[in-house]
């Protein structure tokens, strides 16, 4: 999520639902109506102003959330991807180390969002962005894991003649090793997507512009009441 992170998310939109709610209130009983020419009760332009500030506000606020979120959870991942592909395609270790590094880095800024799994004895055991049913193709501790063992087959085949058997076994397990972890990172991404802070920013956010909606149209029919009464 965002880099202030999810607590700071949830408490700012509850703050920005509040102050709409306690302003468009205190505008709906001191400056909301007022007799057009045919002695009709309207709507004051200030409260649609005030809702259209809402409305957008919100908006705006969740289009940066968005992208906030994707650069931090998603885009990361995809990069990954593509040093992955880097690796499969090339059989020279300082290119397959460069790449290796970079996947570090973004694997490094994804695991600090992942929700960790402990044991009995409070030992962290699996890091898995599935918050239900997860399995272990979808475990971040073991993508490191496979990181590492990369990292530390590439470190055994480095004073090997590219003509050793030795050197070319090294290779192939690296490889693999990529292969494998393409599939698991598909398969975690949408799960990124879907997790529980997100799911809760979605319906926060969908409720506040309802919420402004269903104000409009409250006062419209309280208006519309109070002008066939009048009749």
């Amino acid at each position: 999520m965002p880099e202030f992170g999810t607590l700071a998310m949830v408490i700012l939109a509850v703050a920005i639902i509040g102050i709409i709610a306690v302003t468009a209130k205190s505008r709906l009983t001191s400056n909301n109506t007022h007799m057009n020419v045919s002695d009709k009760t309207t709507m004051s332009p200030n409260l649609y102003k005030l809702a259209m500030v809402g409305i957008l506000g919100i908006i705006v606020f969740g289009g940066y959330m968005a992208i906030s979120g994707y650069n931090t959870d998603i885009y990361p991942l995809d990069r990954i991807r593509g040093n992955l592909d880097g690796i499969v395609s090339s059989s020279d270790p300082d290119v397959i180390r460069n790449h290796l590094v970079s996947i570090q880095t973004d694997l490094n800024i994804v695991m600090k969002n992942i929700p960790e799994t402990t044991d009995a004895s409070g030992k962290v055991i699996a890091k898995n962005p599935v918050w239900i049913f997860g399995t272990e193709s979808t475990n971040f501790l073991r993508i490191q894991n496979d990181v590492d063992a990369m990292f530390a087959g590439l470190d055994e085949i480095a004073s090997v003649s590219k003509d050793n058997a030795a050197y070319h076994t090294g290779m192939i397990d690296v490889h693999q090793r990529a292969l494998s972890l393409q599939i698991s990172i598909m398969d975690a991404t949408p799960y990124m997507y879907v997790s529980p802070a997100n799911m809760m920013f979605s319906a926060i956010w969908i409720a506040a512009i309802i919420g402004i909606f269903a104000i409009l149209k409250r006062k419209k029919e309280q208006l519309k009441k109070e002008d066939e009464i009048g009749i």
